[in-house]
């Protein structure tokens, strides 16, 4: 007599599922080196593309005054290591307009006449800088660059107004601010970009991996036996993505070493709590993935779709280079499904500050494993066991 199914999950019937599709991952040579070497490659690349550490603006300098004060506040510029003068412009406000229009320059820094004069008789003096609001990001950097020093060159200026009356300089009273960072003292974007770009890269993918596997049985003309087998809908999703989060892992760990070893970024957390967050998050990220090859019809659909449910989302909703405070609020409702933003967050939590356990940052990994269940699920209610 027949046993009645009751429902539960037959390891049984799971296992012959995972050793096939690890048979077709070992088989299939170049997929297998493009999944274990792509991840690498494209942390390498964008890790040295994005950045956002900018320490060489083009400016150009137009001196009118021509005095010691004003080659000193020129050499202050030189000298902080932020700004390149460009030397065919110098001096002539014509050619640095020009420059500045063809980009030759991003900033120009206008000296006013009479400016050593003016300070002696103690007459308040303004700087002109100018900025290309086309590169946003590089003038706003550069402006804010340029108070800082021209700010330092203001306050050299009181305290020897305050000399040459003969007061102590030391005896002024002055606010002084002592700024202090925490667990990225140097402010190196590398620190904080290398773990959002493996989260990214993963995502993208781990997601691409498995939305081939379903969508690659129908074009292969095996989706028909999948379908005439006793395997439950959830069985084979789980015996399809179970290969996938080994070499997906085998992906992480060797990204999380050329961090580490090649950009030198600190590990402060636990490895432990790393494995248990990223297998959550490739919990998400596979399970989009089949949820894509569930629904796709030839693998182009699953490629493009994959690439607009992963990879845009992932860059622009999660906090990678974007502030999420500053979208609107629409925006950020949306942002709460993208499982990115929540990887990111716990990446650079456990890379860079020590005593990261789980119950840290338990409110992405709720997240994660929520998301997680309800793409497996859905993934598994898209399986027809009917052929149209």
């Amino acid at each position: 007599m027949a046993k009645k199914d009751t429902g539960k999950l037959n390891a049984k019937r799971i296992i012959p599922v995972m050793k096939k599709e690890f048979l077709h991952i070992v088989r299939d040579t170049r997929s297998l080196v493009i999944a274990l070497l792509a991840p690498v490659i494209l942390l390498v690349l964008y890790a040295y593309a994005v950045t956002f550490d900018i320490t060489k603006i083009d400016l150009g300098v137009v001196d009118y005054d021509h005095s010691s004060l004003s080659r000193e506040i020129a050499d202050k510029f030189k000298a902080s290591g932020y700004f390149e003068i460009n030397k065919g412009c110098e001096n002539s406000m014509a050619k640095c307009v020009q420059a500045l229009r063809l980009n030759g320059i991003k900033m120009i820094l206008v000296i006013p006449r009479n400016l050593f004069t003016d300070i002696k008789r103690g007459r308040e003096v303004k700087l002109q800088v100018i900025g290309d609001g086309s590169d946003t990001n590089t003038v706003t950097i550069g402006l804010g660059y340029s108070q800082a020093i021209i700010a330092q060159v203001s306050e050299n200026i009181t305290l020897e107004a305050v000399r040459s009356r003969g007061f102590d300089a030391k005896s002024v009273p002055m606010i002084e601010p002592v700024p202090r960072v925490w667990y990225n003292p140097e402010l190196k974007s590398t620190n904080y970009i290398v773990p959002g770009l493996a989260a990214i890269i993963m995502m993208l993918i781990s997601a691409l991996l498995t939305s081939l596997t379903i969508v690659r049985e129908k074009e292969h003309n095996t989706y028909e036996q999948l379908v005439s087998t006793p395997l439950k809908p959830l069985e084979l999703m789980i015996g399809k993505i179970v290969p996938y989060i080994i070499l997906c892992l085998i992906d992480v760990a060797v990204i999380v070493a050329v961090g580490i070893l090649w950009f030198h970024v600190p590990f402060r957390g636990s490895f432990i709590v790393l494995s248990v967050y990223t297998l959550l998050f490739l919990f998400c990220a596979l399970g989009l993935g089949l949820i894509i090859s569930a629904v796709a019809e030839n693998q182009q659909v699953a490629v493009m779709g994959t690439a607009l449910g992963t990879l845009l989302p992932s860059i622009l909703l999660s906090g990678f280079v974007f502030p999420i405070a500053s979208m609107p609020g629409i925006i950020q409702a949306i942002s709460y499904v993208v499982p990115a933003k929540y990887y990111i967050v716990a990446l650079r939590t456990i890379f860079l500050k020590a005593g990261t356990g789980f119950f840290t940052i338990w409110g992405e990994g709720m997240f994660l494993l929520i998301f997680g269940t309800i793409f497996i699920t859905a993934s598994a209610k898209s399986f027809k066991k009917t052929i149209d």
